[in-house]
């Protein structure tokens, strides 16, 4: 049965699959169909009883005249070119595979002075008998089929016809054996190909049988359309060419039409990802590969290799610029792009490109296998340990077919022309001026001088301007430099310098067009970021090193800190954009209207390269000299050349620490001028240097006085205004404002953000992918940021294209420009290397000192942020963190650096005179020695200014309502801060009574942006003010029930309400405003663009999530993130352990809810992948992802509400018992151990059944009376603990106002709480340990615990009471006052813990049994850290439930 039909059962059921699940997912085809190809009717799959046949293409490339290995510019053999040896490997290739086709893809006749020399020397056209060498080296190879590339035209059409048809007299003797192809070139009609478009071959081939068969071999050729440009005087009015895409979408149904089973498309155009369809594109073969009904393409011209099957060693034009990875489209192991096998092999023979075609099918109906088809390169040398070599013996009949034209090429070169005093080389003509470009501006200067005197009177009066470019510098390779010994010039030499057969052009322009000329050369280099200190490469790679044009004549200089204004294809890439500067005619600012007389060649003066203003101007000088010619004239004439450069053109220096590295030859590391240096490294073979241009500033001569000014969780707020104070302060344009006016006072300065500065950020923002936030900071010109746990909400791979560039990955619309400055992150880091997934610190230069900043993220990311969204980066124990700090710290001291900031996106707050928080644990943790001076805190939104164990911990709020202004004065001699000190400033709109000024460059930005999103400005209801997330973290709100219920009506397609909807607390991020709402503030609530997941979940699930939300940070303290709920109710005991907590659990209308049964609950992806701790999620039987949420929640809103007021009242959704409805009343026991009374069960009255229940009534709750105590704010949840104690007299306060809930407890303070709460009495006698006192107010607490059992010392006859108490030792105290009541639990309950083997094997018994009860739990990330060190506030709870339990 024929395979032609592509659309066979199997394939229409699985396409029939994919669709059904794109309607039910929403329209998104989740990639588990097709992998990573795209989804295709081709795909085909073998029949049963079909034939199989393998059939290998082998394709050449760029060759270049590259018959022998021999490089004819330096006179000398050369490893890396050379057609004899690709012969060897075609040989080698056909004994492997008989069924096979040779094709040549063009670039085969111009390219080295062998080639010159047969066009120029020999009368070739005109001769009647004789092969062209390459020809003649083809046709024994036995070439089936070849295409042109865009040289075969530099010699003229007449000359090429010679070159393929050979001539009339001996025509079959002087022709190419094998057909030409070409379907885009047309003769000036526009509709009749000037080449014969295609052929079909009958391939005779052998099957996996060893059966003839016959398959019939479709072969296309195509030219990039810009030869009509490149090479106008040939072509203009003889052809005309289309579109290489467009041209093949017309022909390949016609090919197929007239028989053809296999397409094979050779295409002379390169890769480039974005070329856009019908715009003749020059790189097009991601264009060509998506057109359909091709089998295969080889394809050519920009001289690079794939596949390579390595990443490392793969051309980055093949890669995403930001993940530094293949396009997603790019197999760069298989050899596919869009799925379609293509080959690109090199240049200058250097590899032989296979495709090897699986074909299945019977008689002459085949279909190509394209998945398992595979297409891979073989060269001809190897390199290891930096030394080429040969891997195959050159054919000695292609070597002898060509020998005569070799030697006779070698013999024209070596004519000596003149002489050089000193040695040349193009190792720097790309980031300096350079001789071996000045030689020939000078020789093309000259010409055109002689040429208007005596031609051209009436230009006589007009400037000359000279253009060159560096064409040798390393376009082929590492090796492909000029490099000119000092002494002969030949013809060797002067093919060395000007490379290609052009011949030489003047135009008249005025000095406008000789800017944007220069302009459009400068995009030969990257933007250099000046806040960016690490290594920055100066060389775009996607620019043409022949397109870098110099122009002598003029005087200028390029400043690569600003965005190049044109695109390496001559486009606009920012029209605002200027790097040329100081641009001078004879010492004067050029003038734009002068005219010029420029000199250059056909290529640019036709329009090659785009440059603009060239094409079309008027032409003086039409001259068909060849430029190289003209240099040979110049160096006869001369005799002697002396070759220096003028320096008319450089660099323009840059005024920061900037590192600019730029590749080259390895060789070049022998003769680096004095303002470069050798990085020791190679990319690729080139060597990597770094060019100094940064201008280094004097060095302070007195102590210096530093600002750091900065801000931290900005989350984005561009238009957002705060109110603080009962007043408006806040949004980016009024921050800016202040910013501005406070770096203006200051002669030192460094603008910093301390994390969080996207993430929940505004929708102006958030719809953009936050790219406008980026773009801001850039326009303010921050100097250094660290990364706060909201960078991560989106994952490591849109995190990194924020920072570094590129499309958005879940945004193909957005494209990020990339961050001006250095970002930095010490603890975050890859999961498998362990090593930073930033710079961990950058070293930034101002007023003569150096100042050091390290950054840090919070430790609670991974429990902040989904686990997609750290997929691949684990972050430090705080333990490594300290010491990754202090490693850190010494690195730069070693770099003379004293001045040392930490951005710590860690929470901090400052209360009178105390400052706590991670920030402030980590000041302690450091050494009091520690070189760190400052740590900027994060994270809580909270003002932080204080010194905690000498360093100075500040934040300034968040959402740009304030600023941090920190004074340095740093020592000029050892770089120490002398002194320190902060002032936080709110961003009031009105400052001193007088209304703030907003930045207008701000206000532009954001209006921008504002007007691409008009629906943020709309209204869609009014409220009263009352919906609103007041205290969503412990309780139901009106905000959290109205988001519940939207998310509920989720539409998922099946048709279904879902029983229950759950939302984190965490992402509820603003209020309803008073009054009308918009599009806008919905965003705010709901900033993150969540997707919402419908999953299937049993109501033991359920209950498992809701004890999910009650969680423990690591110092111990209460982590409550309650859900927000739809659809059901629950009661929670606060004061039972979390596995007791839910006492009640039904439907909204009470039914209870089954723990067996399963139900469908509606969370956002964030949840349903675990984040927030909502593990239990994971586990879900079914997942289906739906709608986002933003938009459920809008539609709920305008279907719901329809434009009125927006109602969501608190229904009782979740209850909350703070402590139960008795006050339990401890008593002692006086024997045995057992401290705590044993109840006796009393039996209860049997209640009468009743038909209608009698009303009852509830006892009241015993009141704890409030302890006064003012600083249980940040330990709400231990608050009933300390009061019940405090009542009790349990424990005591510092002061009456003062209980200090985080201070560390003691071993003697816990023994006295223990002892009070027990109301023990003192019996026996004193305790006799070295170091308890007996006039101190602990030794009578100890005494009686002692003797009670509860305790004993710790060793040596001591008691350690001013040791602070581990967790462990508090487990072990506990459970010996609870003896009498506490049964054996097996140790292995402990398992639980991941660090269970740290628990002391005395104390296991104790925690095991403590832990299921209830009293003590662990902390983060499954442990227990029994060696951690509690609080007071812990302290307090713990007895607080021993005693609950106790009764």
């Amino acid at each position: 049965m024929g395979l032609k039909s592509k659309w066979n059962k199997p394939i229409a059921s699985v396409l029939a699959t994919a669709v059904l699940s794109a309607q039910v997912l929403g329209g998104v085809v989740v990639g588990t169909v097709w992998g990573a190809e795209k989804a295709s009717a081709e795909t085909v799959q073998p029949a049963a009883g079909a034939q199989t046949v393998d059939l290998r293409l082998m394709s050449t490339t760029d060759v270049h005249t590259n018959v022998y290995g021999w490089d004819y510019f330096k006179n000398a053999k050369s490893l890396t070119v050379g057609l004899d040896r690709t012969a060897t490997l075609v040989k080698n290739a056909r004994n492997e595979q008989p069924n096979n086709l040779l094709l040549d893809n063009g670039d085969l006749i111009q390219g080295t002075p062998l080639g010159t020399y047969v066009a120029k020397e020999t009368g070739f056209e005109t001769s009647a008998e004789g092969l062209h060498p390459m020809i003649a080296a083809m046709n024994i190879m036995q070439y089936d089929v070849a295409t042109f590339g865009n040289h075969e035209f530099n010699y003229g059409l007449k000359f090429l016809d010679r070159t393929i048809n050979g001539s009339a007299s001996f025509k079959n003797e002087t022709k190419a054996n094998f057909d030409y192809v070409n379907a885009n070139i047309y003769k000036m009609d526009g509709v009749t190909n000037a080449y014969t478009p295609y052929i079909i071959l009958p391939k005779k081939v052998k099957d996996a049988n060893g059966v003839e068969q016959t398959v019939d071999v479709g072969v296309i050729g195509l030219v990039t359309p810009q030869i009509m440009e490149w090479d106008k005087v040939n072509l203009e009015g003889k052809v005309t060419t289309k579109d290489i895409a467009e041209t093949a979408a017309k022909f390949i149904p016609e090919m197929k039409a007239k028989g053809a089973d296999v397409i094979v498309a050779m295409a002379h155009t390169g890769f480039d990802a974005a070329a856009k369809e019908g715009t003749n594109a020059e790189n097009s073969i991601s264009l060509l590969s998506q057109v359909p009904g091709i089998d295969a393409i080889t394809f050519s011209h920009t001289h690079k290799v794939f596949p390579t099957g390595n990443v490392d060693t793969l051309d980055g034009s093949f890669k995403d610029p930001v993940s530094k990875k293949p396009y997603t489209f790019v197999d760069n192991v298989n050899g596919r792009i869009h799925g379609v096998p293509a080959v690109q092999a090199g240049y200058g023979g250097a590899y032989l490109g296979l495709i090897d075609l699986k074909i299945v099918g019977s008689g002459h109906d085949w279909t190509v296998v394209k998945e398992e088809s595979k297409a891979s390169t073989r060269s001809i040398y190897k390199t290891e340990n930096k030394i080429n070599s040969s891997t195959v013996e050159p054919d000695l009949a292609i070597d002898e077919a060509v020998a005569a034209e070799h030697n006779a090429t070698i013999e024209y070169t070596g004519q000596v022309l003149g002489y050089t005093k000193a040695p040349m080389n193009s190792y720097f003509a790309l980031v300096q001026d350079d001789p071996t470009v000045q030689i020939v501006t000078y020789a093309q200067k000259w010409y055109t001088q002689n040429y208007v005197a005596a031609n051209l009177p009436e230009y006589k009066d007009l400037p000359i301007l000279s253009v060159g470019a560096p064409f040798k510098t390393g376009r082929n390779g590492p090796a492909e430099y000029t490099v000119i010994d000092e002494g002969p010039l030949t013809i060797r030499s002067a093919s060395d310098l000007y490379l290609y057969d052009n011949t030489l052009k003047a135009i008249v322009v005025n000095g406008s067009v000789v800017k944007e000329w220069l302009e459009m050369s400068a995009g030969a280099f990257n933007r250099i970021k000046p806040a960016i200190s690490t290594p920055q490469s100066l060389l775009n790679p996607a620019f043409s090193v022949f397109n870098f044009d110099v122009i002598d004549g003029v005087n200028y200089k390029i400043d690569v800190t600003q965005p190049a204004k044109y695109k390496p294809d001559g486009t606009i890439n920012d029209a605002s954009a200027s790097r040329v500067t100081e641009i001078t005619y004879n010492d004067l600012p050029l003038d734009m209207n002068q005219e010029f007389i420029v000199v250059t060649n056909n290529y640019r003066a036709s329009g090659g390269g785009n440059f603009p203003g060239v094409k079309g101007a008027p032409m003086i000088i039409d001259s068909q000299d060849e430029n190289r010619q003209v240099l040979m004239d110049y160096i006869k004439e001369v005799g002697t050349i002396d070759p220096t450069a003028d320096g008319n053109w450089s660099i323009a220096p840059i005024k920061s620490n900037v590192n600019v590295t730029f590749t080259s030859a390895p060789e070049a590391a022998k003769v680096l001028p004095a303002n470069m240096s050798d990085t020791g490294t190679q990319d690729k073979g080139f060597g990597v240097y770094e060019l100094n241009l940064a201008k280094t500033p004097p060095k302070a001569t007195a102590d210096v006085e530093v600002h750091l000014i900065g801000i931290n969780d900005f989350h984005g707020q561009l238009d957002t205004v705060s109110t603080v104070s009962n007043e408006p302060a806040g949004t980016a344009a009024i921050l800016a404002t202040y910013l501005n006016q406070t770096r203006a006072k200051y002669e030192n300065s460094l603008l910093f953000h301390n994390g969080d500065s996207v993430g929940a950020s505004a929708p102006v923002s958030s719809m953009e992918r936050d790219e406008p936030t980026h773009e801001w900071m850039n326009l303010m010109k921050f100097d250094v940021g660290s990364l706060g746990n909201h960078e991560f909400d989106q994952g490591v791979d849109a995190l990194m294209t924020q920072l570094y560039g590129g499309v958005d990955p879940k945004n193909k619309a957005v494209t990020h420009k990339g961050s001006d400055f250095d970002y930095v992150n010490a603890n975050a880091v890859n999961s498998e290397t362990k090593q930073p997934i930033i710079n961990p610190y950058v070293i930034k230069e101002v007023g003569g000192v150096k100042i050091g900043f390290i950054g840090l993220v919070t430790k609670s990311t991974p429990s902040k942020v989904s686990p997609a969204g750290t997929a691949g980066v684990s972050f430090l124990s705080p333990q490594d963190e300290v010491a990754a700090v202090e490693k850190y710290a010494k690195e730069l001291q070693n770099k003379g650096v004293e001045t040392i900031i930490v951005l710590a996106h860690d929470p901090a707050s400052t209360k009178g005179e105390s400052t706590t928080g991670e920030a402030a644990d980590l000041a302690n943790a450091l050494p009091a020695n520690s070189p760190v001076d400052v740590i900027v805190a994060g994270d809580n939104h909270a003002l932080a200014n204080g010194t905690v164990n000498g360093k100075l911990v500040v934040q300034a709020y968040s959402y740009g309502t304030a600023f941090e202004d920190i004074k340095l004065i740093i020592d000029h001699t050892t770089g120490d801060v002398k002194h320190k000190e902060a002032v936080v400033t709110t961003t009031f709109h009105t400052n001193k009574g007088v209304a703030v000024t907003p930045d207008p460059a701000t206000v532009a930005l954001v209006d921008n942006y504002l007007k691409k999103h008009p629906e943020l400005t709309k209204p869609v209801g009014t409220t009263d003010g009352t919906v609103t997330r007041t205290d969503t973290y412990r309780k139901e709100s009106s905000l959290g029930n109205l988001i519940a219920d939207a998310m509920r009506s989720a539409d998922f397609g099946d048709g279904k309400t879902a029983d229950f909807a759950f939302m984190n607390p965490g992402g509820i991020r603003a209020d309803l405003p008073k009054g009308d709402v918009t599009f806008g503030d919905l965003a705010k609530i709901q900033p993150f663009g969540n997707t919402l997941v419908k999953l299937t979940l049993t109501g033991a699930q359920v209950k498992t999530l809701l004890q999910q939300q009650w969680a423990v940070k690591a110092d111990g303290t209460a982590d409550i993130k309650t859900l927000q709920i739809s659809g059901l109710k629950y009661t929670a005991n606060m004061y039972l352990p979390v596995a007791e907590r839910v006492a009640s659990l039904t439907l909204a209308d009470g039914t209870p809810i089954n723990p067996t049964q399963s139900y469908t609950a509606v969370v956002n992806n964030f949840m349903a992948a675990g984040g927030d701790n909502y593990k239990v999620l994971v586990d879900a039987s079914v997942s289906v992802p739906g709608p986002i949420d933003l938009d459920v929640f809008y539609n709920y809103i305008v279907k719901t509400f329809a434009g009125g007021q927006i109602k969501a009242p608190i229904e009782g959704r979740i209850i909350n018992n703070e402590k139960p409805t008795a006050t339990p009343v401890p008593s002692a026991s006086t024997g045995g151990g057992n401290y705590f009374p044993i109840a006796t069960p009393t039996p209860s009255p049997t209640v009468a059944p009743s038909a209608t229940p009698a009303p009852g009534t509830t006892p009241a709750p015993t009141v704890i009376p409030a302890s006064g105590f003012k600083d249980l704010g940040k330990v709400a949840w231990a608050q009933t603990a300390i009061d019940y104690l405090a009542a009790k007299g349990i424990i005591k306060g510092l002061d009456a106002n003062t209980f200090a809930p985080t201070k560390n407890v003691t071993r003697a303070e816990f023994v006295t709480m223990l002892v009070r709460s027990l109301n023990l009495s003192e019996t026996g006698t004193a305790s006799k340990f070295t170091d308890v006192k007996s006039n101190v107010w602990y030794s009578s607490p100890i005494a009686i615990a002692v003797n009670a059992g509860l305790v004993q010392g710790s060793g040596n006859g001591k008691f350690e009471p001013k040791r602070e108490i581990t967790r462990e030792e508090m487990a072990i105290m506990v459970a010996n006052a609870m003896k009498g009541q506490l049964q054996p639990v097996d140790n292995a309950a402990l398992s639980q813990f991941t660090d269970n083997a740290k628990i002391a094997p005395y104390a296991k018994q104790a925690i095991a049994q403590l832990t299921k009860l209830g009293i003590v739990n662990g902390v983060d990330s499954g442990k227990f850290a029994p060696k951690g060190i509690a609080n007071r506030a812990q302290a307090a709870v713990i007895i607080y439930r021993m005693l609950e339990l106790a009764n």
